[in-house]
């Protein structure tokens, strides 16, 4: 019983964060997004702030996943537009071949950052999950798929490029809507089952033994009794 309040707990927490956490990359977004001054106060407004939520929430919340996530995903939000950190070095013009230098270092750093700590938080919901290749496989792809779908604003397709001058706001939620989606998908896989994954996310992970001890003590117990 405690157990299950414990799981049911941890993830209202969870959920809690991840809504104040996309809350307030949304605001802020939209303010760079009308006010697109790229000076100190967009470095402040636009990532400073988010990212800064992010890493007090999910410290808050004692949960290794969720840091990871958020962490992932705050360089994949302000990479592009409306934030444009990529071309925080050439602020106020937003560049990307003139220089093109300090754009591909900054390019090349961010993704590099997202692919790190997606990994970091498969990893982490994977620990005391169920090792097998396939399912290993089956995480390795899905994580891949966030990864690309976290930054399908790069996409060099005409069609995509078109939504990105017209309506980036919407494809900037769909695509992290859908890439976070695919990431619990990986989470899943990686553990070996949706149970298991609360059990992850609730901070109970610990060694699989304890708990059955844990289990045939009270059964004596009750026996005694």
């Amino acid at each position: 019983m405690e157990n299950g309040q414990r799981m049911r707990k941890a993830a209202l927490v969870g959920v809690m964060s991840i809504g104040a956490v996309s809350l307030v990359y949304v605001v802020t977004q939209w303010y760079v997004y009308l006010f697109p001054s790229y000076d100190l106060s967009t470095l402040v407004i636009g990532a400073v702030i988010p990212l800064a939520a992010s890493v007090l929430l999910a410290l808050a919340t004692g949960n290794r996943i969720l840091l990871y996530s958020f962490l992932a995903y705050f360089w994949a939000l302000v990479d592009d537009g409306p934030v444009f950190l990529d071309s925080v070095f050439t602020w106020p013009e937003v560049t990307r071949f003139h220089p093109a230098a300090p754009h591909l270092f900054l390019e090349v750093l961010y993704h590099l950052l997202t692919a790190v700590f997606l990994v970091l938080a498969v990893r982490e919901a994977a620990k005391g999950g169920i090792r097998s290749t396939s399912k290993t496989i089956g995480a390795l792809l899905l994580t891949a798929s966030a990864f690309v779908l976290a930054y399908a604003q790069n996409i060099p397709f005409t069609a995509i490029q078109e939504v990105v001058e017209s309506q980036w706001y919407q494809l900037d939620v769909i695509e992290h809507v859908t890439s976070g989606f695919l990431l619990v998908l990986a989470m899943v896989e990686a553990r070996g089952g949706l149970g298991r994954l609360k059990t992850a996310i609730s901070g109970d992970a610990g060694n699989p033994s304890e708990a059955r001890l844990t289990m045939w003590m009270g059964k004596l117990k009750e026996i005694n009794n």
